[in-house]
């Protein structure tokens, strides 16, 4: 995985990325946490990536990131030989881990890459 971030490392996310993360949390009840490692001493492997935790005591479940120069998002489950994902956007590949934002909600109407690049 670390190989995989290194040769694409993660883009910013916008605020209204953000804002989508936080709702898709609060609306996912089982879902322990879901944030966006961003502080200097968050791994790099992930930095910039939304690392979402389904149960607090198995630690990390998946990662989810949009590659600097590409207009996708990539899902990875964790402690698992899956391989990654790819989704249009940020709402699509959330909701392959739960599925919890209606079509119709306002915060979840985003284009596929908002931040600049």
């Amino acid at each position: 995985m670390r190989d995989v971030f290194r040769h694409s490392p993660a883009r910013a996310l916008s605020p209204t990325e953000h804002a989508l993360v936080a709702e898709w949390l609060a609306r996912a009840g089982d879902i322990a946490l879901a944030y966006v490692a961003n502080r200097a001493a968050d791994d790099p492997a992930i930095y910039r990536c939304v690392v979402i935790v389904t149960k607090t005591e198995d630690g990390p479940s998946h990662l989810i990131h949009a590659p600097v120069d590409d207009d996708v998002w990539v899902a990875f489950k964790l402690g698992s030989p899956s391989k990654a994902l790819t989704f249009p956007t940020l709402r699509s590949a959330l909701t392959s881990i739960r599925s919890v934002l209606a079509d119709g909600d306002t915060m979840t109407r985003q284009a596929p890459s908002e931040a600049p690049k």
